[in-house]
């Protein structure tokens, strides 16, 4: 098996939290630059001025081969839209997940593969099916907790929509501990 096959394959696990846990080590909300919303993942950064939002959206859908996915969104009034997603298998029993160690073991190597290419762990690269999902104009930030999602919606939410850029805290660090 190829080293990018193994990889590739290994994109699609499901994601855990660690036990025990919310999922994250916590967020941190702090002043970033006024009139601007800001995030910080593990797999980037986005800033927006909040006068250009045009919308704020979290939804689930189900993808083809059996895939969950939850996702915030934020819509621009320019060109770019940005897309926080968290994806897992349906069910617990789904062929995917079936193998549970393996998986893991597997998972395991190819975080491993990701780290000495630079590519970091695989839980949280975006990943693509060219050309079926090259999103122009979009910039996905793969989490690698599914509570990410809601505490995004929440934050930008608050931000944009309830405290219109009048109050404190409009940066977002996401802190995948």
């Amino acid at each position: 098996m190829s080293v990018l096959a193994l990889f590739a394959g290994s994109t699609t696990f499901a994601q855990n939290a660690p036990s025990g846990g919310g999922g994250t080590g916590g967020d941190v909300s702090e002043d970033g630059i006024p009139g601007f919303w800001e995030i910080e993942t593990s797999g980037g950064k986005f800033v927006v001025q909040l006068d250009n939002i045009s919308s704020v959206s979290m939804h689930e859908y189900l993808i083809d081969g059996g895939m969950r996915v939850n996702e915030c969104t934020v819509d621009t009034n320019g060109t770019v839209i940005a897309r926080f997603y968290f994806i897992e298998p349906v069910t617990s029993s789904s062929s995917i997940t079936s193998g549970s160690a393996t998986l893991e073991r597997l998972k395991g190597i190819a975080n491993k593969v990701g780290e000495k290419t630079g590519m970091g762990d695989v839980d949280a690269i975006v990943t693509k099916h060219y050309p079926d999902t090259t999103h122009a104009k979009t910039s996905e930030y793969r989490m690698k907790y599914k509570d990410s999602i809601g505490r995004i919606y929440d934050h930008i939410h608050k931000v944009w929509a309830e405290e219109k850029g009048r109050g404190k805290g409009n940066k977002l660090k996401i802190i995948d501990g």
